[in-house]
């Protein structure tokens, strides 16, 4: 079973190995180990899901908040003086 996103360090994918009298989850990318434990929740990925991930923003919506910004700076200046 393979876990996408499941890593607490990086946000990898967790590989599930069943190995002779272990039982863990092992980070693709970067290693982290993460022993399976009697009363652990077998599906890890809805607890850590629900954490909200960043969004990737436009240069466009960039260049409108620099717009903004710099208008309300302006704006606050003439105010001022």
């Amino acid at each position: 079973m393979v876990i996408t996103k499941g890593c607490p360090r990086c946000q990898g994918d967790l590989a599930h190995v069943d190995d002779i009298g272990d039982e863990y989850y092992s980070c693709v990318q970067c290693g982290f180990v993460k022993y399976q434990q009697a009363d652990a929740p077998r599906i890890l990925h809805e607890v850590i899901a629900e954490r909200p991930r960043p969004v990737a923003v436009t240069r466009d919506e960039v260049h409108r908040r620099r717009m903004q910004k710099r208008l309300a700076e302006r704006q606050h200046a003439v105010s001022v003086a």
